[in-house]
């Protein structure tokens, strides 16, 4: 049986604001390119909807996620899990958002590539860098290359994984690791150190996540004045760029 629109946000949401709900609804809608129409099927996020501490995002659904309306519920979504579930005291419904940077289903499961970045960019500021705006994550985790390049703004996934990068566009700190299904592939040709890599990551997060928000000003600033910041900050870079 297929589930109606508010029961998808009332399953995948134990939390939710309702400016949230309002953004839900709009994307749910989405015909804004031609990737919608391979599998007519817009995967919502999964998890606090209101205030996470943490945003773990990925590239996009996959076919388990497109038949479910779920974030990373395959195999690579499982292999993620499990690792979450190792800090239940840290990465819990109430702490975690799951996100990917596409919201359909690419066709074939292959993210576009670098000549149609126009659909991935599009996509991503209607949907993902919404998503973090609204929700204002502390950690943003972004999970392989293309969660890497279109949220961080960095590329090479081996040259930046395990490394914090703060992100002035959302203020929030981010991590780089892999993407599950790459730690799966890793595994399957013998390359254990891949996950092994993975796990050490999901570790470092669970154990250095705090100490590197508490000891940051900018996190406990308020939103005004943290715009009076930015405001101070790019008067300065502009006076450094004419000078």
């Amino acid at each position: 049986m297929e589930l109606s629109f508010a029961d998808i946000l009332d399953r995948n949401f134990p939390i939710i604001s309702d400016e949230y709900k309002v953004f839900a609804e709009e994307k749910s809608k989405c015909r804004a390119c031609s990737m919608y129409s391979h599998y007519e099927t817009i995967v919502q996020s999964e998890g606090n909807a209101k205030n996470p501490t943490f945003m773990f995002i990925g590239e996009a659904a996959g076919k388990e996620e497109i038949k479910q309306n779920r974030p990373f519920v395959g195999n690579a979504g499982q292999r993620l899990r499990i690792e979450l579930r190792k800090y239940p005291e840290t990465f819990r419904k109430d702490t975690v958002l799951i996100s990917n940077v596409l919201s359909c289903r690419p066709q074939n499961n292959k993210f576009p590539a670098s000549d149609h970045s126009n659909i991935v960019e599009t996509c991503c500021n209607l949907w993902v860098r919404r998503e973090i705006n609204i929700l204002k994550p502390k950690i943003i985790v972004t999970l392989g290359n293309p969660a890497l390049k279109y949220i961080r703004g960095d590329w090479g996934i081996t040259a930046h994984r395990g490394q914090w990068k703060f992100i002035y566009r959302y203020r929030s700190w981010s991590f780089a690791t892999f993407h599950p299904s790459y730690v799966i592939r890793s595994e399957k040709s013998g390359r254990e150190f891949v996950a092994d890599n993975f796990e050490e990551d999901i570790e470092k997060i669970a154990t250095s996540w705090r100490s590197i928000v508490d000891n940051d000003d900018r996190m406990s600033l308020s939103q005004e004045e943290w715009e009076h910041q930015l405001a101070i900050q790019s008067t300065v870079e502009l006076g450094l760029k004419s000078s």
